[in-house]
């Protein structure tokens, strides 16, 4: 599954930053940074897995690509349009080929409405069915697709178990023939043996409708199986990126290496210990075990191995053969 040579999706320098309380009315605004500097691009057909340990910005970079968060700063750019630049009508109309599915599903569907109803109200709302017997016809072949049948357009969300609950939500984010799914965690509330089928189900829409897919997640088995490429992410900053089974195989930099060597996708929390490290520096400099002099001294550079498709933030590599400093800052453009 090899992206195509133009990409659906381009993050460029995306920044979050958050305003903390405090500060009183003359003081100085204190802010949180969630997420710095994100650079991606996403191939049309394909899967880029999102990685990282809680509070990394996973959640808070899928919510901006979708709009449903502002960036502080930076671009996303869907399909050679600036989605930052668009709003009211404008992004409605694009917003019907860009749908997400979230962590919880039974938080994210109404209580109060059936499935049917749940999975055809963005067909009304776009105007995709003409007629109710078109609506309940293309509904009851959307919950078929995603494994449901058409005795459920009459039940509500609670009548269903956790993985029927995803497969609604799953349903309504498809029901428009989106050109990106984001998928934000859509397994970790689901036991193993819904989960495989749920990422199955992933798979099967990719192959078969050529759906791009942004899948977020901390677990780096999913994201192997799944994913062609993978981006690395701490403290909001990405710290390694490439073509999947390259980065987990081979990893180079030292939180890379840390979550592929447990199982959880979670490493212990300190390796080093002492304060979080200034923004002037690596984000990475007190958990690392490997750190060097300069590491206290000055941010890493990007840099980057063409022959593979691979970047990292990181100064262990600096100087070596044959990663050579990116003209574009966490940026990953091309195909693996």
């Amino acid at each position: 599954m090899s992206p195509e040579s133009s990409p659906l999706l381009e993050t460029r320098g995306l920044v979050r930053e958050f305003d903390l309380p405090g500060g009183g009315l003359f003081g100085r605004r204190k802010t949180l940074t969630a997420v710095s500097d994100v650079s991606f691009a996403i191939g049309k057909g394909e899967i880029l897995g999102l990685v990282g340990e809680s509070g990394s910005g996973k959640t808070t970079i899928g919510r901006m690509v979708m709009r449903l968060l502002d960036p502080t700063r930076g671009q996303v750019i869907f399909d050679g349009l600036d989605l930052t630049r668009l709003s009211g009508r404008s992004l409605r109309r694009q917003r019907r080929r860009f749908q997400m599915v979230f962590q919880d599903p039974y938080a994210s569907l109404n209580p109060r409405m059936r499935a049917g109803e749940i999975v055809g109200e963005p067909l009304v709302i776009h105007g995709l069915a003409p007629s109710a017997r078109e609506l309940r016809e293309k509904v009851s072949r959307l919950l078929e697709r995603v494994g449901l049948s058409s005795h459920d357009l009459e039940r509500y969300p609670r009548e269903f178990s956790g993985g029927g609950r995803q497969r609604i939500g799953i349903a309504r984010a498809i029901a428009c023939q989106p050109d990106l799914l984001v998928a934000d965690e859509p397994i970790a509330s689901l036991d193993l043996s819904i989960g495989a089928q749920i990422i199955n189900l992933f798979s099967s829409l990719n192959k078969t409708e050529r759906m791009s897919l942004l899948f977020i997640s901390h677990d780096l088995s999913v994201v192997r199986y799944l994913s062609d490429r993978v981006v690395v992410l701490y403290r909001g900053r990405m710290v390694e990126s490439g073509p999947t089974r390259t980065v987990l195989d081979t990893p180079v930099h030292p939180y890379t290496r840390l979550l592929a060597g447990t199982s959880s996708g979670t490493p212990s929390e300190t390796q080093n210990g002492g304060d979080e490290p200034s923004g002037s520096l690596c984000p990475f400099l007190t958990r690392c075990p490997e750190a060097l002099p300069v590491c206290r001294e000055s941010m890493p550079p990007s840099l980057e191995n063409s022959e593979c498709g691979r970047q990292v933030l990181c100064h262990l590599v600096a100087g070596h053969s044959p990663w050579k400093s990116s003209a574009s800052p966490s940026s990953s453009q091309g195909s693996p």
